[in-house]
């Protein structure tokens, strides 16, 4: 009843409330990220058979190599579950729900992590003659082999518009007019290869050229048995693939087709790039709240030396500032892991929700009610965390959004500098690389930078309005 009520109350805040769904819709990006950008097909039919690509590869490490991201395809099968128990299971056992949920998701995360999925289209086979070889596939390479020739083709087909302006710029520079797409960079290769193998008359060289002309011939064939491609909503690129493309060509593109420095596609980047501010956020203020909880109301309720010691202890560790411990430790360690610097503001985070927590809980235990409960002989741990916690949570959950904005920042901050984990979406590291190429290319800090500043906003303003929420002198 209680948090039905502040849910009324927090509703009421117009402004608070439209960021509370726009911190959900980043929420759900970063969950269901796969289907916004990916270069595997959500749904094809390819020579008569259904075959749904996208989910043969959610757990497979050869394709999304980060832990993170396999933690997060799961997710997106968990998900629902989480929701329905918070909807549908009485509060008795929602407990139950979550908990068998996490563990769940918690033992398959591991199992995917420790022993690794063979690559749905592995095969073995000696190139030589392209229709041997093509009959040596498995079905499903030969699938990959087509979608790849098929996916590259459509992304040179849609940056036709933009080539002419581009080969005037590019004749008169005296460089290369074509596009630089994967397509044609490979086409022109193509060519290259065939003009040079022509002029050549020996037994291997003919049989190379026919090798080629083959298997061109088989790929423009084939790409025509796909039916009902269904691809990601948002972009045709995995955020760890080859985009193509060089740099000189992001100046006459839109801004969903462009390619980061090391020749990534930005836009899946940037929507992959989600998860890490989440990860980031959630698991450091996570920790910080195991660590500062139990020690601020042990202090608090106990009272006497043992909260002078404490309250000595979060002096110093406040004058620790978290970025230059990030720093310090990154350095140190020569480490540049996510989970290393979401370790480390975690555990240099936890002093503001210890301190809020120490002062509840020294205004709590002169009440009547624990007085009560002293009366009737309730051991001291059980007044702490069945009677005296509920009541302290509402504090603690004002400085939540804070403490995530925070750890959010700091990370970014991390990332910008350089000291980010190399080769992440994080970003802080996108931003890094829009730095490094500024002022000629700046148009690839913006995008990072205004998506962060979004959610930053956002969080913020849900705190804000979570805070006039829970304050009573508000409510009178």
């Amino acid at each position: 009843m209680f948090w039905k009520t502040v849910w009324k109350r927090f509703y009421a805040h117009r402004l608070g409330r439209w960021a509370f769904f726009v911190v959900i819709l980043f929420c759900l990006v970063g969950i269901y990220a796969p289907f916004l950008a990916s270069s595997k097909p959500i749904f094809v039919v390819y020579d008569g058979e259904c075959d749904f690509p996208l989910f043969r590869y959610l757990f497979y490490r050869g394709f999304y190599t980060k832990p993170l991201d396999i933690f997060f395809n799961l997710l997106m099968f968990t998900f629902p579950a989480f929701v329905l128990c918070g909807l549908f299971l009485k509060e008795s056992r929602r407990r139950v729900g979550f908990l068998f949920c996490s563990l769940v998701q918690i033992a398959l995360f591991l199992y995917f992590i420790f022993f690794p999925l063979r690559d749905p289209a592995a095969n073995i086979y000696s190139p030589g003659n392209w229709t041997e070889e093509v009959h040596k596939m498995g079905p499903y390479q030969r699938l990959n082999v087509v979608l790849r020739y098929t996916l590259r083709k459509k992304e040179h087909e849609a940056l036709l518009p933009y080539a002419e302006k581009y080969a005037s710029t590019m004749k008169q520079a005296g460089l290369n007019p074509s596009l630089p797409t994967l397509w044609e960079v490979a086409r022109e290769h193509e060519e290259s290869e065939i003009q040079n193998l022509q002029s050549q008359h020996s037994e291997s060289a003919q049989a190379k050229l026919k090798y080629i002309l083959d298997r061109r011939q088989w790929l423009e064939e084939q790409s025509h048995n796909l039916r009902f491609l269904i691809m990601p909503l948002i972009s045709w690129f995995h955020w760890e693939d080859d985009a193509g493309g060089q740099q000189a060509l992001n100046h006459y593109i839109p801004t969903w087709y462009l390619t980061r420095i090391n020749r990534k596609d930005l836009t899946s980047a940037l929507i992959f790039g989600v998860r890490t501010s989440l990860t980031v956020g959630i698991l450091s203020v996570g920790l910080a709240l195991l660590i500062g909880i139990p020690i601020g109301a042990f202090a608090g309720f106990y009272g006497g030396k043992f909260d002078i010691v404490v309250s000595r202890l979060l002096e110093i560790w406040e004058a620790m500032p978290v970025l230059f411990m990030l720093l310090m430790v990154v350095a140190i360690l020569q480490n540049k892991s996510i989970f290393l610097v979401t370790l480390v503001i975690g555990v240099f985070g936890w002093t503001s929700f210890s301190r809020y927590v120490r002062g509840e809980f020294f205004k709590q235990r002169s009440l009547s009610y624990v007085e009560a409960c002293h009366a009737l002989g309730f051991k001291n741990r059980y007044i702490m965390f069945k009677h005296i916690m509920p009541n302290a949570v509402a504090p603690i959950l004002t400085l939540l959004p804070f403490a995530i904005m925070g750890a959010i920042t700091s990370e970014a901050g991390l990332s910008f500098l350089g000291l980010g984990e190399e080769g992440s979406s994080s970003w802080g590291v996108l931003m890094d690389e829009g730095r490094t190429a500024f002022p000629d290319e700046s148009y690839l800090l913006w995008p990072p930078a205004i998506l962060l500043t979004i959610l930053l906003v956002a969080i913020a303003l849900v705190g804000d309005s979570l805070r006039d929420t829970l304050d009573p002198k508000l409510q009178r």
